[in-house]
């Protein structure tokens, strides 16, 4: 079985020298796995000059533990590298930005990055000079998408060849880089605002876009993106978005995108004694035809990044 996943916080703790890249929890122990590996910046203290300085230390960590963990898991850039890696038995590691605050609209920073392997961007954590997130429905500031200088961003990225993810997008912006996108866009790590009404879900307008545009939306395991209600924040309530997603005509648009490390808690029965992947593809078993398991565990994800990436 493939397994994929779009969104991985760990190189955080790696830069603080509190693991490795590779840990029992953030990796199938059954088949080797791609990881996007999330740079993330953007935080309220974040200045461009602050934020670039983080991403290159994390660029730094994740350079090094490539060396010490050479064994388990490769950096990938193209298809066909992920291929190679995973048929040799090892993890794949493809670099993603969360929140663009160090790029401040700058071209040649978003070359660095690409020529550092960086090939998903999400341009915002909180809004920023380039676009408005999605927390902007909880603060009840202007929705104004993306701005020129983000539009401008967008457009030498598209040239490059960039994946824009939409997890952290405004409304606004969502439908700004769906416009201008010149690839199908990703929700990296958000479920579904009809199953559980949080502003980091989507839409269905949004879904029903990724879906018949052939993106991909990956599941996200933070407990308040699940469910409203505490008592609920279980793995059965992160399937009634699988199932909402079904109900769409989602099934080839559907992967994970865990937010491991990014996360404070899991939903139950979920833990962080073992696999968190082959725990969730172990519960879907349950519920699902092995078909569908097989699709959203990364089969999904495979077959688009192998015409897109």
């Amino acid at each position: 079985m493939l397994i994929a996943d779009s969104h991985c916080d760990s190189i955080l703790k790696v830069a603080q020298g509190k693991c490795g890249l590779v840990n029992q929890y953030n990796f199938s122990q059954k088949q080797p796995q791609l990881q996007f590996v999330a740079l993330f910046t953007g935080r309220p203290s974040d200045t461009p000059e602050s934020a670039w300085s983080d991403l290159v230390r994390y660029s730094d960590s994740f350079s090094a533990s490539l060396t010490r963990e050479c064994e388990r898991i490769s950096q990938v850039r193209t298809y066909a590298d992920i291929e190679q890696a995973l048929a040799k038995g090892k993890h794949a590691a493809l670099l993603s930005l969360e929140s663009a605050t160090a790029l401040d609209g700058s071209c040649e920073r978003l070359q660095k990055l690409w020529e550092l392997g960086v090939r998903v961007v999400g341009l915002t954590w909180l809004s920023n000079s380039l676009a408005k997130s999605n927390r902007v429905l909880d603060d009840g500031e202007i929705d104004t998408g993306l701005s020129a200088l983000g539009k401008e961003l967008v457009c030498f990225g598209n040239r490059l060849g960039i994946i824009w993810d939409v997890s952290h997008a405004s409304d606004k912006t969502f439908w700004d880089l769906a416009e201008l996108s010149k690839k199908p866009i990703i929700a990296s790590h958000s479920n579904f605002r009809s199953v559980c009404p949080h502003s980091r879900n989507l839409t269905d307008s949004m879904a029903r876009h990724i879906i018949s545009s052939g993106g991909i939306i990956g599941l996200n395991l933070c407990p308040p993106f699940v469910h409203s209600e505490e008592q609920k924040r279980t793995v059965d309530s992160l399937f009634l978005h699988i199932d909402h997603c079904l109900e769409l005509g989602g099934e080839s648009t559907l992967g994970f995108g865990c937010d491991i490390d990014g996360i404070a808690s899991l939903p139950s029965p979920l833990s962080s004694e073992r696999s968190i992947h082959d725990q969730l593809i172990e519960l879907m078993q349950k519920h699902y035809p092995e078909r569908t398991v097989e699709k959203i565990a990364g089969e999904n994800y495979m077959s688009f990044l192998k015409k897109w990436l």
